[in-house]
């Protein structure tokens, strides 16, 4: 620093920085402290924020304030597994991931936007629903505040001025009743689907219209958060000529949004997705009573899983989709795109796969989309560059880059989740380490190849030469809660039920001798779970007690109380060999 006044110099290609100058007089021996305050806010709360924080025990307050804020949020749940680079990102890294960057900034250095996703920050919210429930509820209202009367959502949109994108994407409007009806079975507060929640409007999109920028103004007209997950998925239950789901100007893949831009393309991955969230939603409904809604949900899920079976399996696995054409996308003929991992997964997590498909698809995306030498779990293979159908802008990628053949981490942590459902304790474990920031990261070779930061998660890593292993945008990815999602409850196999069961059905590495978590929730009793693997054989539970008590043991999962005083209760689990069940 020199010893002058700041040159003022600003522009283009000089260091991204604050740079702020105060000149102060110290007398000899004596301490002067001074605090900065940085910030952003309307102009008329600055002077009360100044005055607020004008004395220097008020900042140090503050300070102690957002430290214990952290401190008692991250102890909410803790793990210790021998995989400890796992541990450091479970215990603290990903949840500030999810919480600080994608649902407080929604901003970060690789992807600079401020917005709300209507998929994205619903995801985000539900890995938080162990360490933070409250935020998961607000979030879920906060989405459902931005659905039209006829039931679509905006894809996006910035809190200031609240304008948003409307759009023709299949799987946005989903996303609400799927993580509605798992914050409910996880939290058992089932007086959120009582919650009002007005609607907003907006002119409809025109005919040929993808997309359009508006902003949405309240409709008149409010309901239950119950009635909003039935409007998402009323809007939904659409077919095209092979009896699947519509693929609109998107599914989850953003990329592909002109596969079905003329309304006659289908997506398979949105026939595993639709069915998965009919599945969870229907017990919503039986609670209720709503037998004509249970009726007809019923019949088109299962028709929808006879479909998908009879016109989308490809020998090997199963087609991502049909274009406006008819054209089969994602087959073992196609020049590019022949398999695609995310409809693999989805097929075994929808559970749509009967168990010989579900092990053909998963076995072909170990052969074609998982690479040990590499360290990468790729989308797609092989990338599109040349094929003259028009999937969308993915095809505007560098093969390789992000969706289009590279790894996009979000989809490949839920090919690790249908790997832990087809119960491959030794791929489980292996394939997180692979997707572990840390592990790209332990040698100047490794970093070079990197080039990101080892301690968050990538959203994608290049997938084809000369880029192989280079990290893409890190901090702004919905993949952080996935990770902390798929360690916790399919790893580790670690759940709640209705707020008063703990769920344990692991499956870790039969080499595992033991692990240990501590799960601390709101009220004060701390749980203290220590699972050992005696036999090296973990399949399924065997023994359950809880402070030296039995508890019961149900298709190769133990079911542990949580109710009684608060303090610490111990809890001890065994694995064992056998079915699971």
């Amino acid at each position: 620093c020199s010893p002058g006044p700041l040159g003022g110099r600003t522009g283009a290609g000089l260091d991204p920085c604050l740079a702020q100058q105060i000149v102060v007089d110290v007398p000899a021996e004596s301490t002067l402290e001074v605090s900065f305050l940085l910030g952003v806010d309307l102009e008329e709360n600055v002077p009360a924020l100044i005055a607020r924080y004008s004395r220097p025990a008020d900042a140090h307050a503050a300070l102690r304030e957002v430290r214990e804020f952290w401190e008692d949020g991250l102890a909410s749940v803790h793990i210790e597994t021998p995989l400890p680079a796992l541990d450091l990102l479970v215990n603290g890294w990903l949840p500030y991931q999810v919480l600080a960057c994608r649902l407080w900034g929604r901003s970060a250095l690789y992807q600079s936007g401020g917005a709300f996703g209507f998929r994205d920050q619903l995801q985000d919210a539900a890995s938080l629903v162990y360490l933070w429930p409250e935020q998961t509820r607000a979030q879920i209202l906060l989405h459902a505040a931005h659905q039209f009367v006829e039931g679509d959502v905006l894809h996006w949109w910035h809190p200031a001025p609240g304008g948003g994108i409307r759009t023709r994407f299949a799987d946005d409007l989903l996303w609400l009743p799927l993580l509605a009806a798992f914050y409910v079975r996880t939290t058992g507060d089932h007086a959120i689907l009582d919650e009002s929640v007005p609607f907003v409007a907006a002119r409809s999109l025109e005919a040929g219209e993808d997309e359009a920028y508006v902003f949405p103004e309240p409709a008149g007209e409010s309901a239950s958060l119950y009635e909003h997950c039935a409007r998402a998925i009323d809007r939904s239950l659409t077919r095209g000529d092979h009896g699947l789901p519509l693929f609109g100007t998107g599914d989850w893949n953003d990329g592909m949004n002109r596969v079905g831009r003329e309304g006659k393309g289908e997506s398979v991955w949105m026939a595993f997705f639709l069915h998965s969230v009919l599945t969870d939603f229907l017990p919503l409904c039986e609670a209720r009573g709503d037998h004509d809604r249970i009726r007809h949900l019923s019949e088109f899920r299962d028709r929808l899983a006879k479909d998908a079976n009879d016109n989308a399996w490809d020998g090997d696995w199963y087609l991502r989709g049909f274009y406006d054409d008819g054209t089969p996308l994602g087959s073992h003929e196609s020049s590019e795109c022949r398999i695609d991992g995310l409809v693999q997964a989805w097929s075994v997590l929808s559970k749509v796969a009967p168990p010989e498909r579900a092990t053909q698809a998963m076995d072909s995306v170990e052969r074609h989309l998982i690479s040990e030498e590499d360290g990468l779990i790729r989308l797609l293979t092989p990338p599109f560059e040349n094929t003259p159908h028009d999937p969308g802008y993915i095809k505007g990628y560098v093969p390789g880059v992000r969706e289009n053949g590279g790894q996009y981490t979000h989809a490949a942590l839920w090919v690790v989740r249908a790997m832990a459902e087809l119960g491959r304790n030794d791929r489980v474990a292996a394939l997180l380490e692979l997707l572990n920031p840390i592990h790209h990261a332990r040698t100047p070779e490794q970093v070079e190849t990197y080039q990101v930061e080892p301690y968050v998660l990538a959203a994608d890593v290049y997938g084809v030469a000369p880029h192989v292993g280079r990290g893409g945008w890190t901090w702004y990815t919905g993949a952080a809660g996935w990770m902390v999602r798929v360690t916790l409850e399919s790893l580790l196999g670690f759940r709640i039920e209705n707020g008063d069961t703990i769920v344990m059905r692991p499956c870790i590495p039969h080499d595992w001798p033991e692990f240990r978590i501590v799960y601390r929730p709101p009220g004060g009793t701390e749980f203290r779970l220590h699972i050992t693997n005696p036999m090296s054989q973990a399949d399924r539970v065997v023994e359950a007690r809880v402070d030296g008590v039995p508890a019961p043991i149900r298709a190769g999962a133990a079911f542990l109380p949580m109710n009684g005083e608060s303090g610490s209760r111990a809890i001890e689990i065994v694995l064992g060999p056998g079915a699971a069940g």
